[in-house]
């Protein structure tokens, strides 16, 4: 829960407050605006969004091998090979939402691409805290 507390903190540095107060204001980059998301900001936000989510993926990782049936701790079909298919999966339908938001807007991209994940990371932790019995192993 921490970690993924650490990842949202992270997301909230990324989320630039300019562009919706006045998303109209300009094409261009609005870098003399107070709280607008410049190269320190976006780099912090990154390192600490990412290592939430590292952190968070080794503990998944970690209840998978331990919630799988010994049925498929075996063979060629195993948890591994689910993993990295859900994996794959996982990174094609990012790309196919990081291009419908580019389509939609290059400009306001950063906030179309991590307010819904900001919003999926809540979402997430309101769902661990209300499951956390059953998921404790």
């Amino acid at each position: 829960m921490w970690f993924m507390c650490m990842t949202a903190f992270g997301m909230l540095f990324l989320v630039d407050p300019t562009d919706l107060m006045d998303p109209n204001s300009s094409d261009s980059y609005n870098s003399d605006s107070f709280g607008s998301v410049g190269p320190v900001k976006y780099i912090t936000g990154s390192l600490i969004a990412f290592s939430g989510i590292e952190c968070c993926e080794s503990f998944l990782a970690s209840l998978m091998s331990k919630c799988v049936p010994s049925a498929l701790a075996v063979g060629t079909f195993n948890s591994g090979l689910l993993a990295t298919l859900v994996g794959t999966s996982g990174r094609a339908v990012g790309d196919l939402f990081i291009t419908a938001m580019g389509l939609i807007s290059i400009r306001h991209l950063l906030n179309l691409l991590i307010i819904p994940g900001l919003g999926l990371v809540l979402f997430s932790m309101f769902l661990l805290r209300r499951n956390y019995k059953s998921l404790a192993v």
